[in-house]
């Protein structure tokens, strides 16, 4: 809106009543569009503090793509009756000037020094050590001040971290130190003082986190390593979704009605386009487990040749080098473009927009031999896009992989909501156009 100030004033030498309206709400509008299109293009990750030249490289990125949306916004859909060639030139170069001097003050000054989350570690050496390490390479704003050590084993090298081993000391220290944060390796009933050393921390303003929770704010996947049946009884209740299940499902049926039309449109050219490429059908399809192990048939786009699996089941290792993908269908995996048959699935109440994407039944049982929770993600009806596909970007190729892949389909199940799963399809949005992931 500053830069819509200045654009006015550059303009027309001063600010009036008339030109102020004629310009405020389509360039209002236009504001939003460009926000979101920052949000896809990953301008709200604050790793991107952290490094100067990739935050240049993905701004410049975005600002272009905003100003093909800007062109698109005023030329393409005249509804506000105004082509400003010069004033939405000169509007662009100021965002673009005072976007970029705002965000790299931010980077430089505001996240460096504000924010500053001043956290004490109660555990083991080691334990410390790994929350150490995760604060280092994340831009979330925690500071590791402090250790109280609860078993003895080697101590990692960082001057800046006051140690201590008794219990007794820890309200102290955390009034020494202003510390803001206690993160708990244990539970208080695992170490004999530790519940009656807390309870004196009551009367200060510090916080209190377990270390899973911490790692689950941090990373954005539940640690299964140190989550119990327990935890999963306390997290994640199924009566408390209802509301948003019924809501899901019907904003599900709006949207797959004109998709639905969208993919009927392009058939005829997917159809071209895999003829002329590979021999066989156009489409194939595949047994999948859903909401609450229920089986069912989805549809793709084939994008394989006809015998890719002529020695069983495998998980696609990377669509970029995969063998059994032709180079059309390499293409259109990339983008996505194989999975818009699936609608049907969406229509059918099978699949949801958003959700865990689901498994073929001979993975399942491999994956729920090695780790139980694995029937946990399936709570909710599965997704043609999900949290572990914009988050875990790098090829499933393993049972291992999928185990960690199931981390972040467990954090999705606990926080699911309707404003989650709008970031969810937005950040997809963001990585088709990139071409990531598998």
């Amino acid at each position: 809106m500053l830069a819509l100030v200045l654009t006015i004033l550059l303009r027309y030498g001063t600010v009036t009543p008339e030109n102020w309206h004629a310009h405020a709400v389509p360039f209002s509008i236009l504001g939003l569009i460009w926000i979101i299109s920052f949000y896809i293009n990953g301008l709200y990750d604050l790793n991107l503090t952290r490094d100067t030249i990739r935050f240049f490289r993905t701004f410049l990125e975005a600002m272009i793509i905003n100003l093909g949306l800007a062109l698109a916004f005023f030329y393409l859909i005249p509804v506000f009756m105004i082509a400003p060639r010069t004033n939405l030139i000169l509007d662009f170069v100021i965002v673009l000037l005072l976007g970029y001097a705002w965000r790299l003050f931010f980077n430089q000054t505001i996240a460096q020094s504000l924010f500053r989350n001043r956290v004490i570690f109660i555990g083991s050496s080691s334990d410390a050590a790994h929350i150490h390490d995760l604060f280092r390479q994340n831009a979330l704003g925690f500071d590791l001040i402090g250790v109280v050590e609860t078993t003895p084993g080697p101590r990692f090298d960082d001057e800046s971290i006051i140690w201590h081993t008794s219990l007794d000391t820890i309200d102290e220290l955390v009034r020494d130190q202003n510390a803001q944060t206690l993160v708990l390796g244990h539970q208080p009933d695992e170490i004999p003082g530790l519940k009656e050393a807390l309870y004196k921390t009551l009367f200060t303003q510090v916080a209190l986190i377990d270390r899973a929770s911490l790692e689950e704010t941090i990373t954005g996947k539940i640690p299964l390593g140190y989550v119990s049946q327990t935890w999963f009884l306390e997290h994640i209740r199924e009566n408390k979704k209802a509301w948003y299940e019924g809501i899901k499902r019907l904003l599900d049926l709006v949207l797959a009605i004109p998709f639905g039309f969208f993919v009927l449109l392009i058939y005829p050219f997917i159809t071209l386009v895999i003829k002329f490429s590979s021999s066989g059908p156009v489409l194939y399809s595949q047994m999948r487990v859903g909401r609450h192990g229920k089986p069912f048939r989805i549809y793709k786009f084939r994008t394989m040749s006809t015998n890719a699996e002529q020695n069983g089941p495998q998980f696609t290792a990377n669509v970029k080098i995969d063998p059994r993908l032709f180079p059309a269908g390499r293409i259109l995996r990339q983008l996505r473009i194989d999975e818009l048959p699936q609608i049907w699935n969406v229509l059918r109440g099978d699949l949801s927009f958003v959700g865990p994407r689901p498994e073929r039944p001979e993975f399942v049982k491999q994956l729920t031999e090695r780790m139980p929770y694995y029937a946990l993600r399936n709570l909710t009806r599965p997704g043609l896009t999900g949290w572990a596909q914009v988050r875990l970007l790098t090829p499933v190729s393993t049972l291992e992989d999928n185990l960690k892949k199931l981390q972040y389909d467990l954090y999705y199940i606990k926080h699911r909501s309707p404003l989650l799963d709008f970031a969810i399809m937005l950040k997809t949005i963001g990585i088709i156009l990139r071409r990531q992931g598998t």
